[in-house]
């Protein structure tokens, strides 16, 4: 008996509610930096940090996406070899 795959899929629903918030988010932030009382030395610099923020937080959540990808191939690679191998009922469940 084999385990059915884990259905991991996005919602239409969350993925452009997501979409939304990063967008109100950003340009919120964008609008806040731009319009400080500051000097334009000062906003330059939060402008830089903010894209510094957004990049390293995309870049964050692709490695542990593909840390997460990477340990469900490796757990279905050692189901199909321990079945392959003779050991069926190593994963089945009782």
């Amino acid at each position: 008996m084999t385990t059915p795959p884990v259905n991991t899929k996005v919602t239409p629903a969350f993925y452009l509610q997501s979409i939304i918030a990063f967008g109100v988010s950003s340009v919120g932030l964008c609008a806040g930096v731009a319009l400080l009382p500051v000097d334009v030395w000062i906003r330059a610099y939060l402008g830089m940090a903010l894209l510094f923020v957004i990049t390293s937080t995309f870049t964050l959540a692709k490695c542990i996406r593909d840390r997460q990808e990477e340990a469900a191939i490796a757990a279905w690679t050692e189901q199909v070899q321990a079945y392959s191998s003779g050991n069926q009922h190593a994963f089945a469940k009782n």
